[in-house]
């Protein structure tokens, strides 16, 4: 069983250089995942002198681990965003996770990034009778203010999305969809450096400090200047700027490839290769693999650390009570990543005291992620096509937290047991 994520035998991260930019760059981006690699290319078009820098390899974090599932849903439905800043306000931001999908798929024609790209939907199956409930409001919300093509389906009529006893119904997608992560980043990766992006991985960014024309990195390679900066480092940032440590946290996510099976075996499990998400507490989302010739799941399996061989018996458990069938299938894979949540529980874009960010996307970032990037490059430039209905929103902080997540166990044995007794 490897314990790296399955798309790297497709497209495993690389390193991109060493050498340090002569001079002083006009945007400095710290992090290479969608988020920098999609600043950089559009930074780069816009004849900037672009450096982004990466600890690891491009992609290697949550870019290239992720389910590779393009979705629009944002955590606090439309439902929860009018509440909270009206119709005009929550429905301007909902727009915005809207044009996210569009944009990842003009970005991916336009760059010619073959990543197995397939917006065939999504369904999001109900575990519990008030699931089916909820997502019916909030579905019912969504169509009184906004044209988006999706349909509630009742408990009999789900199975063409999944072959999985038990659901009571749930909301089908037809408009978003999945890709391969790896390939999809490798591919942001060659198109930023055709760009003219200089791409320095690994290389460790270690200290930022401002100065009156921009701003300092430090590394172990020696100091890089730059007139402008962005933060994208999502779930991988550390203690690198303090206003972003205290206010976005690390969340641990697992996944699992069953070994090789038959496509006809895939293909009657997932009917029209839609993507899956259920609704508990602890969510599992699954998928086949672009190929149809696996499985893949994700969730969250261990409330502590655990090995990963510990985390593979405890997913490759929920995949066979979601398909019973597939219980004599060997798992192949499982690796895990972070994503990364705010206190809001939205994506989050911005700037502090002269630093731009881009980040926050709390498990649903593949299409985001690269449509932020591009927006926070905007707003670098000073365009007004930067401008997003997110601008403004506060990110907060909590007197609790300072960069180590110690309330993330407590937080999921409650979802746990809210899952246990279905409240």
């Amino acid at each position: 069983m490897k314990t790296d994520p399955f798309w790297w035998d497709a497209a495993r991260p690389e390193p991109t250089g060493t050498v340090l930019p002569d001079g002083v760059s006009d945007v400095l981006i710290i992090g290479g995942g969608y988020t920098g690699l999609s600043a950089a290319l559009t930074l780069a078009k816009k004849g900037q002198k672009v450096t982004v820098l990466d600890a690891e390899m491009p992609g290697y974090g949550a870019s290239g681990r992720n389910g590779g599932m393009i979705g629009n849903l944002l955590k606090p439905g439309l439902s929860g965003l009018i509440n909270s800043y009206g119709a005009e306000k929550g429905c301007a931001i909902y727009k915005e996770a809207l044009a996210s999908v569009d944009f990842i798929a003009e970005r991916i024609n336009e760059e010619g990034i073959d990543c197995d790209l397939a917006l065939t939907g999504r369904f999001y199956p109900a575990v519990l009778e008030k699931h089916y409930r909820r997502m019916s409001h909030d579905f019912e919300v969504r169509q009184k203010y906004l044209d988006i093509p999706e349909e509630m389906v009742g408990a009999n009529d789900y199975g063409e999305d999944v072959d999985s006893a038990g659901y009571k119904g749930g909301l089908r997608q037809h408009h978003t969809g999945g890709l391969h992560p790896a390939k999809y980043v490798t591919g942001l990766t060659n198109a930023a450096m055709r760009a003219g992006a200089q791409i320095i991985a690994p290389l460790r960014a270690e200290e930022v400090t401002k100065k009156p024309t921009g701003f300092a990195v430090r590394t172990a390679r020696g100091e890089l200047a730059a007139r402008a900066l962005l933060i994208a480092t999502n779930g991988y940032g550390g203690g690198l700027l303090p206003y972003i440590q205290k206010r976005v946290f690390p969340v641990g996510s697992t996944m699992i490839a069953t070994e090789e099976l038959s496509e006809n075996l895939v293909a009657s499990l997932f009917p029209t290769k839609r993507m899956i998400t259920d609704t508990r507490k602890m969510l599992s989302y699954y998928r086949p693999s672009p190929d149809g010739r696996r499985v893949l799941l994700g969730a969250r399996p261990t409330i502590f650390p655990a090995t990963p061989e510990v985390q593979a018996r405890s997913l490759k458990k929920a995949l066979d009570q979601i398909f019973p069938a597939l219980r004599s299938t060997a798992v192949s894979h499982v690796w895990s990543g972070n994503v990364a949540y705010d206190f809001a529980a939205m994506p989050t874009i911005g700037e502090h005291e002269g630093i731009f960010y881009a980040m926050g996307y709390c498990g649903s970032g593949v299409a985001m992620s690269g449509y932020f990037g591009h927006k926070a490059a905007l707003k670098i430039l000073g365009d007004p096509d930067g401008e997003t209905a997110f601008d403004g929103l506060p990110l907060e902080d909590r007197f609790y937290y300072n960069g180590r997540p110690w309330f993330l166990p407590v937080a999921m044995m409650g979802y746990r047991v809210r899952d246990y007794f279905g409240f």
